[in-house]
């Protein structure tokens, strides 16, 4: 019964940390995910100059607070590099190219 005393909570908070950093490294991949769709819908709606630069950056949060005194956390950046097709055929046409 010591020894259960002893090892059981050392082992949930084991099965505690492991499931919590999945949960993490799929927060990551949904961000990521709802990043790169919102720049395929920035480009897809883009009618500027010829060429713009789509930048976006967000951070998904491990832990907040508690005894760390870091905060554990992800940064993801997306970057998109939009054209107007149409004023580019314009161009070319207008140079000769």
């Amino acid at each position: 019964m010591v020894e259960a005393a002893i090892s059981l909570p050392i082992v949930i908070l084991t099965v505690m940390l492991l499931v919590r950093m999945f949960t993490f490294y799929l927060e990551i991949l949904d961000t990521g995910i709802c990043e790169h769709m919102k720049a395929l819908e920035y480009i897809r709606s883009y009618r500027g100059a010829v060429g713009k630069t789509y930048i976006n950056s967000r951070e998904v949060l491990l832990l907040r607070g508690g005894i760390l005194k870091k905060t554990v956390s992800k940064r993801i950046d997306v970057r998109a590099y939009m054209f107007n097709e149409d004023l580019m055929v314009r161009a070319s046409e207008v140079f000769g190219g």
